[in-house]
């Protein structure tokens, strides 16, 4: 009986949250969860690391010197109902030109509809982020790099449904061989609003706006990097490593600092040619369980 009183309450507390998000000044909120195993094993700190299919996600100048076609399909999952896909793209223009782009869709399934605390919902419901975006990496000179990506986003919570058009801009520069620093914002655009039939459309919603600026360097088989990431007028710190421990396996570790739920981070990757799994391992506090993201990359 607690146990069935206990889910009760949980399931009228989410959806309660998610419902009142429809009215609330910030909205995508599951944009904001880290995409890609191998940046979210390292923490995210990822604003400098280049030539990864998921790097543009970070910073839109991350791809310098990348031959061909190269694709990224990534899978996250936490709690029992929520999931993450995505997947990116990047292309070979030119020597100085890179077009890089993906697509990321979240949902939350079946969220149970309550109004008071009861045994069983009134309803259920779904609520979807999906993003879409496509971009261009410019190598100005040897040492620096500016980028550029245009999407859009579309957020559906039950019948409420609502658009905005956004950019990202990065650069990245390269004093040394080993040593990069970079800076980016994404998300950037106008606040929207969602509207349903019938029913008074909602306030004005920011974007998840995040401005970042870090540095990464390389010793030998080695990469340490640190970024200073400002998202929601909080300022964080993400610390990352990466280690090649064969030229098959790579470890990776990170640290976020100034979250409520989360900071320690952990991931691996397996290469064999051409192909790359990662996988990464970030576990939440405050009974929010824990993520697990796989990616497959395929380079052609």
């Amino acid at each position: 009986m607690r146990k069935i009183v206990r889910l009760s309450v949980f399931g009228f507390i989410l959806s309660v949250l998610v419902i009142s998000h429809a009215f609330s000044d910030d909205g995508l909120a599951l944009m904001k969860v880290e995409h890609g195993a191998r940046p979210a094993g390292m923490g995210t700190a990822f604003v400098t690391v280049v030539n990864d299919p998921n790097a543009p996600g970070y910073n839109p100048a991350s791809i310098t010197d990348l031959a061909g076609f190269t694709i990224s399909f990534g899978h996250t999952s936490y709690w029992e109902n929520v999931r993450l896909e995505s997947g990116f793209f990047v292309k070979s223009l030119s020597r100085r030109v890179f077009l890089h782009g993906g697509l990321r869709f979240a949902v939350v399934d079946e969220i149970e509809q309550r109004m008071f605390p009861t045994e069983e919902p009134e309803n259920y419901f779904d609520a979807h982020d999906i993003s879409m975006k496509s971009g261009v990496s410019y190598r100005v000179t040897d040492k620096l790099n500016l980028g550029l990506s245009v999407g859009w986003f579309i957020e559906k919570i039950e019948a409420w449904r609502g658009t905005a058009f956004n950019i990202d801009l990065g650069a990245l520069y390269l004093p040394e061989k080993n040593l990069a620093l970079g800076a980016s914002v994404t998300n950037l655009g106008s606040a929207f609003s969602l509207s349903k039939s019938g029913v008074e459309g909602s306030r004005e919603i920011s974007l998840p706006t995040t401005y970042t600026a870090g540095a990464s360097y390389r010793y030998d088989r080695y990469l340490g990097v640190a970024d200073i990431v400002i998202l929601d007028d909080d300022v964080h710190l993400h610390l990352g490593a990466e280690a090649e421990v064969h030229e098959m396996f790579d470890v990776r570790a990170g640290y976020m600092f100034n979250y409520d739920s989360k900071n320690i981070t952990a991931g691996v990757s397996f290469t064999k040619r051409n192909i790359a799994v990662d996988y990464a391992f970030v576990p939440y506090s405050n009974d929010l369980g824990t993520s697990h993201l796989f990616n497959f990359t395929v380079r052609l």
